[in-house]
């Protein structure tokens, strides 16, 4: 068997992004930035107010209390073409107005007395105090670089703000999803005796987080030729993912037809726990992640493989997950010498993640899955009674979950 990060560094290199296409910025949300784009103007335009208060010259002001001279109020988006402050005057001026010619600072309503026409400045400030100054935030041609990175609604607002309607992002793969088992049923279709197909709900929603949309191409019992009809669909898809099926029994389709409809495996079996029976390679053009039946297996390689191999085609720049390191608060038995990826709960306490292991570890039991956070990893190399206080690396896949009270 190959080892985990052995199999996930086969599947990394083997993965490419799929090219190119531009679209709107209006149709760019969470989809990965490919060029860099360069701003169309400065923003601000113009030298403008930080706040609401007098547009003055510094040097009408240095001796306190200054009395200047009201000539005008300037609002936001206002033309200024021929305004200027001369030697004791001032305009009145809103936030994001532009300066006016001759004034260099701007005081605070807070910091002064206006009476009729003219106003008392009460406080020193600075010259070019509460003033934006023109390009400030960006500067027309300059470079706006979110290569590899999720638009998402601030990276969004930076490019919209450029006057950019444009952006040239990776291409979306086309996935579908495969479930087998006699034992299964539909959502709408069970009675108390069925097992209901989780799996594929669950690798729909997971790539939703993705912004990626996912064909579901049902159930196939564990019947060869419906096998073979279906992958001769899936072919079409640059992603196909199948669920069961995988291990050595008379009745594990995929294994049994692997030979007959071509595909190649990159590997075939993880020294890992959950998800022993887990195969990766080729079928023609299509990468296929053939993933176990039992659903937390099938979560847990979601996660450690299926993620970043599609962050990697989708242009992520980072798509590996990192681990933090936390200490175990219960002891762990482990019974043999794969790589065990436990489900724990992840708490931050006193300065310290510490991580709960789930009650049981069966790759049956959703509720781990459900109730915890993490994936707490024991090498291969220990085996026994992992006893609580040890620091160990965890794999988090609900992050916000750690910091609840």
């Amino acid at each position: 068997m190959i080892m985990p990060f052995d199999a996930l560094d086969i599947i990394l290199e083997s993965i490419k992004p799929l090219g190119k296409e531009k679209i709107s910025i209006f149709e760019a949300e969470s989809r990965v930035a490919a060029e860099k784009l360069y701003s169309k103007l400065n923003l601000p335009a113009k030298d403008n107010a930080a706040m609401d208060g007098y547009a003055v010259r510094f040097e009408d002001i240095k001796d306190i209390p200054a009395h200047l001279k009201v000539v005008g109020t300037i609002k936001a988006g206002d033309n200024i073409e021929g305004l200027k402050v001369n030697k004791g005057e001032c305009f009145r001026i809103m936030t994001g107005a532009f300066i006016p010619e001759g004034a260099d600072t701007v005081v605070e309503f807070e910091a002064t007395e206006e009476n009729g026409s003219m106003v008392k400045i009460l406080k020193q400030k600075k010259k070019y105090a509460n003033v934006r100054f023109k390009g400030e935030d960006i500067k027309k041609g300059d470079e706006i670089n979110f290569v590899g990175e999720p638009l998402n609604a601030y990276r969004l607002a930076r490019i919209v703000s450029t006057g950019n309607v444009f952006v040239d992002v990776y291409k979306k793969p086309s996935i579908c999803v495969i479930s087998t088992g006699n034992e299964l049923a539909y959502l709408d279709d069970f009675n108390e005796d069925s097992t209901i197909d989780s799996n594929s709900h669950f690798i729909r929603s997971i790539l939703k987080e993705l912004g990626l949309n996912i064909s579901y191409l049902g159930i196939v019992k564990d019947d060869e030729n419906q096998l073979k009809e279906t992958l001769s669909h899936a072919k079409e898809y640059n992603i196909i993912i199948t669920t069961a099926g995988i291990s050595f029994g008379d009745y594990d389709v995929v294994t049994n037809v692997e030979k007959e409809v071509g595909i190649e495996w990159a590997f075939k079996y993880v020294k890992q726990k959950p998800g022993k029976p887990f195969a990766f390679g080729r079928l023609k053009d299509s990468f296929i992640f053939s993933f176990p039946g039992n659903p937390v297996s099938t979560a847990f390689c979601s996660f450690f493989y299926l993620i970043p191999a599609l962050k990697k085609m989708l242009g992520y720049k980072k798509y590996r997950h990192t681990p933090i390191k936390a200490i175990l608060t219960e002891p762990i038995k482990k019974s043999n010498n794969r790589v065990h990826f436990n489900r724990v709960r992840v708490e931050f306490k006193d300065g310290r993640f510490l991580a709960t292991p789930f009650k049981t570890q069966g790759s049956n039991i959703i509720e781990s899955i459900a109730t915890c956070n993490g994936f707490g990893m024991i090498e291969s190399d220990v085996v026994g009674v992992v006893e609580a206080g040890r620091e160990i690396l965890v794999y988090l896949y609900d992050f916000e979950s750690v910091f609840e009270e």
